[in-house]
C-alpha cells in the first residue's frame, strides 16, 4: 500500500535528499513536502481527464441567479477540480451552454449533469503512472529549495514531461474515446 509519505520519499530520492517518516515530523524536507504536495497533486489532476479521477454528478440548483446571460446557477461538487462535460440530460448526450464562474456552473438549463475530474486524496486510488508523474513533478518542485540546483530542476522537468506523456497515453488507452457530436453537415442529412 502506498501513502503520501511514500510518494514524497520517492520524490526526495529523485533529488538525492534524506527520507522522511511523516509530513508532520518537522524537518525541512517534510515541511516542504507538506507545503507542495497538495498543490502538485491538484495541478496534475487538472492536466488531463484521468479515468481514476473522473466522476459524474447531478448538480443542485442554487438561489444565486446570475444577473445576466444565464437563468440558473448550480453548485459544483466539493471535490471538483475541472469540468469534462455538462449535459441537460442523464444520458450525457448533446452539448450544454455553460460557464464556470466563482465556484458555480451557470446555465439556462433546468437540470445539469456534470462529468468532472475530482480531487483524489487516497494515493492508492491513483494509477501507478499518475503516481510516478506526481513524484517527478514534486521532485522538480523540491530541486531548488532542497538540493539548491537549477540544473537538477531542468533535468527533472524533462523527466516529469516524459512521465506525464506516458501516464496520459496509458490512461487514454484504457477506455473508449467519447463519441464526437454530429456536425451540421451530418445532421442535415
Amino acid at each position: 500500500m502506498v501513502d503520501v509519505t511514500g510518494l514524497c520519499n520517492s520524490a526526495l530520492a529523485k533529488i538525492g535528499a534524506a527520507r522522511i517518516t511523516a509530513l508532520e515530523e518537522g524537518s525541512k524536507n517534510a515541511s516542504l513536502c507538506a507545503e507542495l504536495y497538495e498543490r502538485c497533486r491538484d495541478d496534475l489532476l487538472r492536466a488531463h481527464s484521468w479515468n481514476f479521477a473522473t466522476a459524474r454528478a447531478k448538480l443542485a440548483k442554487t438561489d444565486n441567479e446570475p444577473a445576466f446571460g444565464y437563468t440558473a446557477s448550480f453548485a459544483l461538487p466539493a471535490d471538483w477540480i475541472r469540468s469534462i462535460g455538462a449535459y441537460d440530460n442523464g444520458e450525457g448526450l448533446g452539448t450544454l451552454d455553460y460557464k464556470i464562474e466563482s465556484g458555480y456552473l451557470l446555465s439556462s438549463a433546468v437540470e445539469v449533469y456534470l462529468r468532472y475530474v475530482r480531487r483524489v486524496e487516497d494515493v492508492n486510488l491513483m494509477s501507478a503512472d499518475f503516481r510516478e508523474a506526481l513524484a517527478s513533478l514534486l521532485a522538480r518542485e523540491l530541486a531548488v529549495p532542497i538540493a539548491q540546483s537549477n540544473s537538477l530542476e531542468e533535468k527533472l522537468e524533462a523527466r516529469y514531461r516524459t512521465r506525464l506523456r506516458r501516464a496520459r497515453t496509458t490512461d487514454g488507452l484504457e477506455d473508449r474515446a467519447d463519441p464526437l457530436p454530429l456536425g451540421a453537415w451530418a445532421a442535415v442529412r
